[in-house]
């Protein structure tokens, strides 16, 4: 039995006197890449990654503290402080309406907030609205503001200047844009 062995050939070019040499570097190149490998034997590439990994980190940080920043200054109280209460029923134009008119602190020199809560409105078409309207000892009403209501319950926040205490009672008309005179009367106090 006969056992051949092959050898490997050599890739390598033979050289020649034809091919012309790689240009030499001149000074200015070599120089540069003495200068490059002294500072990377002074600044090892790990000191290198610690020192982008702190400048990362420190980016992290600030976004974080700018967030938190921001969420604190856009932050607000939404509870509405109550000093009195008004509950409201549906008339017979809305007979299954329920809510409510709570008053803030009664300012006589500046305006009052309130906030009315109904629920069994229904919506209106774009040319009508309701309107809040608050009465008086005499029980002469007064317009208050006019609003929409949507689906569900809906919140309504409105202001009325200058009431010296809490009003006689509340009515909702509802009525159409620019028609002077008070609506149909959908909803009013419970003590009326």
């Amino acid at each position: 039995m006969t056992l051949t062995v092959h050898w490997p050939r050599s890739t390598r070019i033979p050289e020649s006197r034809d091919i012309p040499s790689a240009p030499k570097r001149s000074e200015a190149h070599r120089a540069a890449d003495e200068l490059a490998a002294r500072n990377k034997q002074a600044a090892p590439s790990g000191q290198l990654d610690w020192r982008r990994e702190v400048v990362l980190l420190a980016l992290v940080l600030l976004g974080i503290a700018i967030f938190f920043a921001g969420y604190a200054a856009g932050r607000h109280d939404d509870t509405f402080r109550t000093s009195w209460y008004a509950p409201l029923r549906g008339t017979s134009a809305a007979p299954q309406t329920i809510g409510s008119v709570q008053g803030g602190p009664i300012e006589p020199a500046g305006n009052t907030p309130l906030l009315v809560t109904v629920r069994g409105l229904r919506i209106l078409p774009a040319n009508e609205h309701y309107v809040l309207y608050v009465l008086d000892a005499k029980r002469v009403a007064s317009r208050c503001g006019a609003f929409s209501v949507g689906e569900g319950t809906t919140q309504v926040h409105l202001s009325y200047p200058g009431l010296q205490k809490e009003p006689y009672g509340w009515k909702i008309a509802r009525e159409r844009k620019n028609v002077t005179g008070i609506g149909k009367i959908v909803a009013r106090t419970t003590w009326h």
